[in-house]
């Protein structure tokens, strides 16, 4: 009895030390900065520039959002001296947004510095990345007067959403998993500031570790529709006909692909079946006065159909010419593929694709035309 006695005891002073110990180690809210979002801008092949952006959440502070910027050779190290400067401790379990100016995308180890992040146990996998067009320290200290900080101005602008906005959205896990992955190339939203206003310009396309080039809306566009993405933005059209050009705004409802490839190497191919269906919001051209008509808009339907294959039969030859795979088009063969594939293949695959492209377009209705 008297052992269980001294047990009890024994464990009372465990809990009572441990909760001591808790207590003493919990820091006040005031004295934490919670970091919403992280930039890098490049300075040369050794530096780089971290800013971060971290919410004031007392009511009397002047700016509602404090921005720090420090030059360093390592992350940790850089985190280390905004703490210092901002005299709070600085935690990354808030953030939200990682920003990268293009030329530490086109110069600088992007894989490097987001792999850093993606092994923190502090940072969540849905941390939104995305390439700037300028200095990424320039866009966060902006002013944006519409907006209740530049944190949720870039979080709301990259969070996937359901409307019809072109929304390219790559989280960390996102470009962590194209990154390693061979059958693909990384992506992510490239940002630009206009008028006060951050827009998403089109797309940073990435090759390894590294970014190319950026891609337009409409290329991203297609790269979503290839990939299976059931909603898309509203397909913006110009045709080119003999009299005069016709220019039309589709807001899609529905997408539906197919690809098969015919298993050969030596030979790649695909056959690619698009399906779409949406609604006419907007038209501008010669048949304006005759979409009521159902023969008029079979017709329609069949440019529009010429049209988008032509489309994504150039953005292939572009992809093809760079040898880069941003949908994963070679994972049709690397399924049916006996061996270890790896980047190699998928270059060499992607050099010599070629491809027959169906497009099936539905205008279900001319909405406010009729």
């Amino acid at each position: 009895m008297k052992g269980k006695l001294k047990l009890l005891a024994i464990t009372f002073c465990f809990i009572f030390l441990a909760g001591c110990t808790e207590k003493e180690l919990k820091i006040p809210l005031e004295d934490v900065g919670m970091v919403g979002v992280l930039a890098f801008d490049y300075i040369d092949d050794e530096q780089t520039q971290i800013t971060v952006a971290i919410p004031q959440y007392d009511p009397e502070a002047k700016e509602h959002t404090q921005i720090f910027s420090v030059s360093t050779d390592l992350i940790s190290k850089g985190i280390v001296e905004i703490e210092a400067l901002s005299d709070k401790k600085i935690v990354l379990n808030q953030l939200r947004v990682v920003l990268v100016n293009e030329q530490f995308a086109l110069q600088g180890d992007v894989r490097n510095a987001i792999q850093q992040l993606y092994r923190n146990a502090e940072v969540g996998n849905k941390v939104l990345i995305a390439v700037v067009k300028e200095s990424a320290e320039d866009m966060l200290k902006q002013e944006y007067p519409d907006k209740p900080s530049v944190i949720m101005y870039l979080n709301d602008l990259l969070q996937p959403s359901v409307n019809t906005a072109f929304n390219p959205n790559t989280n960390i896990h996102d470009f962590m998993y194209t990154q390693t992955n061979p059958n693909f190339d990384s992506i992510a939203p490239f940002l630009k500031t206009k008028d006060g206003k951050i827009d998403i310009d089109g797309i940073a396309l990435f090759k390894e570790k590294r970014m190319l080039k950026s891609l337009s809306t409409n290329e991203g566009l297609i790269i979503q529709a290839l990939q299976g993405r059931k909603k898309l933005a509203p397909l913006n059209i110009e045709l080119n006909n003999e009299n005069q050009k016709e220019k039309l705004l589709i807001d899609l409802i529905d997408s539906k692909v197919k690809i098969r490839s015919n298993k050969d190497l030596k030979a790649p191919k695909l056959n690619i079946v698009l399906k779409m269906s949406g609604t006419l919001i907007e038209y501008r051209g010669e048949r304006e006065n005759k979409l009521k008509s159902i023969d008029n808009i079979v017709d329609l339907e069949k440019d529009v159909n010429k049209k988008v294959e032509q489309d994504i039969s150039n953005f292939l030859e572009e992809i093809k010419k760079l040898e880069v795979d941003p949908i994963g088009l070679t994972e049709n063969f690397r399924m049916h593929y006996k061996g270890n594939w790896d980047k190699e293949l998928t270059n060499e695959t992607i050099s010599k694709l070629e491809w027959d492209i169906q497009v099936d377009t539905s205008i279900l209705s001319t909405g406010i035309l009729r």
